[in-house]
Formats: structure tokens, sequence, C-alpha cells
């Protein structure tokens, strides 16, 4: 039996669990590494708690524990550099470090596309609240990010000098390394490129219409597929994403690249080398039949990959769509009118617990309940799913703030 290691969940459990399925059905050992205990731990058959600061001790609790894995692969942006890095001490197949370290920091991204002559938004780093005044007044509105975060965890759009200072402290606070980017806003539809690295190139699976929430943070309000844009462009779009990996040097595994579409043309945003998260490889499995969790799982353990299992089998709509928190609420109740699932409908859930404050609405942790449906396009997939997450009755009560005398 082949042993897997995840590093990291992919907590909350709900997003992820279609791959821990299809890692179980194809017959694996499933190992967790995780420094904190949460509900997807369930799911291993192994589960090693402990950090990934010290990967030397690590090593050492894997190959007492279990052995040797057969592979290694990791689901978060945060874990992708000591994934590599565990990865060449157990000598196990996955991303190079070095490249990991370029492609988890949005500054290092840009300058390689700033290299390859690659359309972008234009940018700087900043080390002060004050330095992005000039940019702003020169640009009308910018966006101001930590450099090594996913998610939308601490990004902020700033048309107003006075959000400048906040905006800088939360992300500076999200920021793993303390590092801040701003960039150009780019007015425009924003897409998600799926691709993999086969047969020594970047092939493109699938393309995502995402919505986002309007104001000054971006959370992730659902995803459809295939892209309603017109074939002319998708294919431009399609072109980018394989120029902004290979610019990075990725070669190897799944790339999930983000791409504006803006009135001069398509423009990077990032590439993020590792599967999609928000549930965008079930809508890829959903809409075309190919699994990209089983792809990267087999890619990891060193089993061949036929050209056949990344072959849509079918063409049709898929879409997921969030609910969002509310601010300075619990959630009391949530109950949904639908007796009989329709066809189209093949995931209902609420993932907020009740009577738990809920999350604040500034990132995708914002997210209390999602649909997963189906349609002949991506567009009633779409609407399908917004009429599914409507028929949820929610119930809140005011959450009562401690005030400090």
């Amino acid at each position: 039996m082949k042993n897997l290691l995840v590093i990291k969940s992919g907590y909350p459990l709900p997003l992820r669990m279609p791959a821990y399925r299809e890692f179980y059905r194809l017959g694996w050992r499933i190992v967790v590494v995780d420094k904190l205990q949460n509900q997807s731990l369930r799911f291993a058959d192994h589960v090693i708690i402990h950090d990934l600061e010290n990967l030397s001790d690590l090593y050492n609790i894997i190959i007492n524990k279990v052995g040797k894995p057969d592979g290694i692969l990791t689901f978060n942006d945060s874990a992708l550099v000591q994934t590599a890095e565990l990865a060449e001490l157990l000598d196990l197949r996955f991303l190079n470090k070095e490249i990991a370290k370029i492609a988890t920091n949005k500054l290092l991204q840009k300058q390689c596309f700033d290299l390859k002559g690659l359309p972008n938004p234009r940018w700087a780093e900043i080390t002060s609240p004050n330095e992005a005044i000039q940019s702003l007044n020169n640009w009308g509105c910018m966006i101001l990010k930590p450099v090594d975060r996913s998610a939308s965890a601490g990004v902020s759009k700033i048309e107003n000098v006075k959000d400048i200072n906040k905006a800088f402290q939360n992300a500076i606070k999200e920021s793993i390394i303390g590092k801040v980017l701003i960039e150009e806003y780019i007015d425009g539809p924003e897409l998600s490129v799926e691709t993999i690295f086969f047969n020594g190139e970047h092939k493109v699976i699938s393309i995502t219409d995402k919505i986002t929430s309007d104001g000054n943070t971006f959370v992730e309000l659902g995803h459809s597929t295939p892209s309603r844009h017109s074939k002319e462009l998708l294919e431009i779009v399609k072109d980018l994403a394989i120029k902004a990996c290979a610019a990075l040097d990725i070669n190897y595994g799944a790339c999930h690249t983000e791409i504006k579409l803006s009135k001069k043309g398509p423009i990077i945003i990032e590439v993020n080398p590792r599967l999609a998260g928000d549930c965008i490889v079930d809508l890829v499995d959903l809409s075309l039949g190919i699994n990209l969790y089983k792809f990267c799982g087999k890619l990891a353990i060193g089993e061949s990959i036929s050209f056949d299992e990344i072959t849509p089998r079918h063409n049709r709509g898929a879409a997921i769509k969030f609910q969002p928190s509310k601010k300075n609420g619990i959630l009391i109740g949530a109950e949904t009118s639908i007796v009989n699932y329709p066809k189209w409908l093949e995931e209902l859930s609420v993932i907020q617990e009740l009577n738990v404050s809920m999350p604040d609405i500034d990132s995708n942790a914002g997210r209390i309940a999602y649909a997963i449906t189906t349609g002949r396009n991506g567009q009633e997939a779409l609407t399908n799913a917004e009429t599914a997450l409507s028929s949820i009755s929610f119930s809140y009560k005011e959450e009562r703030k401690c005030v400090e005398s």
C-alpha cells in the first residue's frame, strides 16, 4: 500500500474532503502533518501534530512513525517551501525549493513577469504607509496586500489616502515575512486558469469565472466553469497563463493562475503552484470529468499518468456559490426549503458552527455556507447555485461586544 504524505490538512474539511475520498478510492494510506488538531485529521490513517519550523525533527518523526512515504503534497501556499524542503530530505518528487520560494513571494513573481515582458499591474514594495501615497495619486486606485498570503487575507482596495494606514497595518499583520506590496487596481472580470505540467509542458485544463465581493476587501463568493467569455479571448488567456508559469520556471504539478481582463487585454495577477481551492478542482471534475486530485496524487507517488486521464469526458457547466458571513453576528439556525435534491444540486452545506461568533468578512474565511451545482453551461450552473443557496433560511443574533471599563 502506498503512503501519501499530506503537509497541512487542507482545513476547512468540507472544501478538501473530495481529495481524501479520491486518495482512499485509489487505495493509498494517508499521513497528514499539521501543527493544529482539527476535524480534517479524523480522515487520516496517521496523524503527526508538528509545526514546519524544524524539518530535521519532523523528518525523523515521519521515518520512525511510518517509514519513508511514497509521495508528498500540500494544498497550502503557506506550506509550499517547507514541503519542497521536506521532499528533498525524503528524496521525493516535488517542486524545487528555490522555485517554491519565488512562486510564494508576490514581489519575486512580479520581478519575473517584468523580466519576461509579461503584462501585470504596476507595482511597488513599501515599508511604510506614506510610501503608498504617491502611487495612489498616480494610479487613482490601488491594491495593498501582503507579499506571501493567499485566500485574500490582508488584501485591501484603496481609493482614499485616509485608508492606507489601516490597510498597511492589516497587511503587515497577515504577512509571514512582514512585507507589503502595492499594485495598480485593474478593473475588470477575473478568471482562474488551472494548468498541469504534463510531458514537459504546461497544459490548460480549465478556465473559471470568479465572483468577488464589492468594497475595500475581497472575498471570493463564487466560481463557474466553463468561462462565459469568447473563445478568441480565452485563447489569449491560456497563452498568458502558460507563459506566466514558465516565467517562474515551474516544472512540476498543478498551477492556479489568476488573470484579470482589463480594457487593454488580459493582465496576470499571480500564479499559485498548487491545486486551486474553493472546490474549483471539484468543478473541473463535474464539468469535464478530469480529476486533478487523482493527477497530483499519482504524480506525487510516481505512478504514470496517461493522456486519457486529462482528456475531457464530457462538457457541461459547474459552479459554486458562497454565503458570506454577517458582521458582528452569531448564527443560531440554518434550514433549507429543498426537500428533494434536484439533479443539478451536487452539494449544499453550512460550514459555520451554531452559536459561535462568525468570522469577519475580510477574507475567504468569512463564508458560512456554499452550494455546488451543474448546468448546461457555467452561467446556468451559477444560477442554480444561487437558487440552492437562497433556499437556506439563516437565523442570526447580534454579538454583544465586551466593553472595557
